[in-house]
């Protein structure tokens, strides 16, 4: 039976190790934990002297220094206290690794990945006050060691709010590029989107400003037309805010941001997942074909608390709710229509599409037309 010196002896004297290696491969042996100290009095007791680099990692202890540097340049915009450390290695390092693990029967010790990124971590640590931890950290460190180059990716910044939206002909949602469909072109200046001013990207345009990320996803709770107002307390939304760099400063809950508003902006540690049920107070202004009577109108009441349905195929039978219904008369071919309803009806075909039942032109009987729609309050 093999001693412990027995091991290590026949190791060293066949194998050109460094002093970290050579403490992480033997520490089981030698039953002491691993380290470079170690390493460095088991090479003195049963090595011998060389210039070679160490058979296992070429010697990739000695470039530390050198990747240290290059995650500190690239990790000095970013705000953070913690992080998490990832190492890439060419696969023949690993493959060494194993090798010497399996000649000489060796168990149950750090594997090369996790020694290297200890060591770089310490270095890490020492030289900016973080603290390196396995589960949420602030910054995502990949260490490309087949490349020579680093990789960071703060964690996502999560932001609840609401918007309201004070002028008309402005749309939600970013259109892509007409030209390249998002991939990104010259006419677009290499952005994907079309160069349209929406709420969208005056809401990401504001939070990449503030917190300097990469790019914002917007979760929106419901949507409007473009010609429509949001008024009252406003839309809610959340948006996934990639890569912010500045994350930790001082969120007001409320922006003006002249075309929109933005207010009970606040930080969230984790995005809502799933869909988020809404009711909706809409201000509907509706054009008739033919003179309408408030006799007729009074037919409307008949939708207070009532279930739509939606009969297209695509929409696999939906069903809303009408809580609440008012009406104006302002002229001979015009009323105001008011509504507290469940957010997700279709606004425009509930005036005056027969896809939805019932809906307004069947009711009243006289053909309508939905001139604009505005949302006074949104609750969720």
């Amino acid at each position: 039976m093999k001693t412990q010196s027995d091991i290590a002896s026949k190791l060293l004297q066949h194998y050109t190790l460094c002093e970290y290696c050579t403490g992480r491969i033997l520490s089981k042996s030698v039953n002491k934990s691993s380290s470079k100290f170690l390493g460095k009095k088991l090479i003195n007791k049963f090595g011998k002297t060389s210039n070679k680099k160490c058979y296992i990692c070429k010697s990739i202890f000695d470039s530390l220094d050198f990747m240290l540097i290059n995650i500190l340049e690239k990790s000095s915009g970013f705000h953070f206290k913690t992080f998490h450390l990832g190492i890439n290695l060419k696969p023949s390092f690993l493959e060494r690794d194993d090798y010497i693990k399996s000649k000489f029967k060796i168990k149950g010790i750090e594997n090369l990945k996790f020694s290297i990124a200890k060591e770089l971590a310490k270095k890490i640590s020492r030289k900016i006050n973080v603290k390196r931890i396995m589960d949420d950290p602030d910054l995502f460190i990949e260490a490309n060691f087949k490349e020579e180059s680093c990789r960071l990716r703060a964690r996502p910044l999560f932001v609840y709010g609401r918007y309201n939206k004070k002028i008309r002909n402005l749309t939600q949602k970013q259109e892509f590029c007409h030209s390249c469909n998002g991939i990104g072109c010259h006419n677009c200046e290499f952005k994907g989107m079309e160069n349209i001013q929406s709420i969208e990207e005056t809401i990401s345009n504001f939070f990449i400003k503030k917190f300097d990320c990469k790019q914002v996803k917007i979760n929106w709770i419901g949507g409007e037309d473009q010609s429509s107002l949001v008024m009252g307390n406003g839309r809610p939304f959340f948006a996934n805010l990639l890569n912010p760099k500045k994350p930790n400063k001082i969120l007001r809950k409320t922006f003006d941001l002249k075309v929109i508003s933005l207010s009970e902006l606040k930080k969230l540690t984790v995005q809502p997942k799933g869909s988020v049920s809404f009711k909706s107070e809409v201000s509907i202004t509706v054009e008739t074909k033919r003179q309408i009577s408030l006799t007729q109108l009074k037919k409307l009441k008949i939708l207070e608390n009532s279930i739509i349905k939606n009969l297209s195929r695509d929409k696999k039978n939906s069903q809303k709710r009408i809580y609440k219904i008012g009406y104006t008369k302002i002229g001979k071919t015009r009323f105001i229509l008011d509504l507290f309803v469940d957010g997700g009806i279709p606004i425009k075909s509930f005036i005056q599409n027969s896809d939805l039942t019932p809906n307004v032109s069947d009711l009243i009987q006289n053909s309508c037309k939905c001139i604009k729609f505005d949302f006074k309050n949104i609750l969720v």
